[in-house]
């Protein structure tokens, strides 16, 4: 007798309105993996749910998933905000409902711009934490440093490796949720494998490009306008 496929939602939640983001690349990623007979995949964009009224039929979606994975940036050693406010929103909506749910498996991937991957705990405890108020069980999180070289170096050897460290753990994921194992699992780190002081050389030069772009000059990337306050 064949077994209803489990319910996963991924969550992307990426605050950039119209740029490509690496939350994206990476939720798409797992949806490939997860796409096969034993799991029904949905996927929502937090910005996009938030902006065009979706959250309803979102949080139901959330609300009876065997599995939900939350991917996102790090942002001042945290959530981004449209993230934070929707997890409110979703437990004011949860608290409503809760009567006869059956707690999901939660997930969590986070990505920073610094090159160390350890930088993301804090995030993965938040989504911990979150899982706890909502009778969940928080499985565990993958953290990566140096997200932004992801996206933006695609193709080259070193980010081809990291994405095959990402695709393994994304695979044990997907392991994890369709054998509802209860094991306890570590978080798992993977970082990209570049030379540290080309990195920050490379992320200066950015921060100058762009302020360039916006009709800055390199100077102005250091002005503290509430320094008299």
């Amino acid at each position: 007798m064949n077994r209803e496929p489990k319910r996963v939602v991924l969550i992307s939640s990426s605050p950039k309105v119209s740029e490509e983001s690496t939350s994206g690349l990476l939720t798409a990623r797992q949806e490939k993996l997860m796409k096969t007979e034993e799991l029904n995949v949905y996927r929502l964009d937090v910005r996009q749910s938030l902006m065009k009224g979706r959250t309803e039929a979102d949080f139901e979606a959330m609300l009876h998933a065997d599995a939900l994975v939350f991917t996102f940036p790090l942002y001042v050693f945290c959530l981004p905000g449209i993230l934070m406010r929707f997890l409110q929103d979703y437990y004011a909506y949860w608290t409503q409902r809760q009567d006869g749910v059956v707690g999901s498996r939660i997930y969590a991937v986070v990505n920073c711009g610094f090159p160390e991957a350890n930088i993301n705990q804090e995030a993965i405890r938040v989504i911990e934490s979150f899982s706890r108020n909502t009778k969940n069980s928080f499985r565990f999180g993958v953290m990566i440093g140096g997200g932004g070289m992801l996206l933006g170096a695609q193709g080259t050897p070193f980010v081809r490796k990291t994405m095959a460290e990402l695709n393994k753990a994304f695979s044990l994921m997907v392991e994890d949720i369709i054998k509802s194992r209860e094991n306890a699992v570590e978080n798992i780190a993977v970082a990209v494998n570049f030379p540290r002081k080309l990195y920050f050389f490379m992320g200066n030069k950015g921060w100058v490009s762009k302020a360039k772009t916006n009709g800055l000059k390199k100077k102005d990337l250091f002005c503290k306008p509430y320094s008299n306050y």
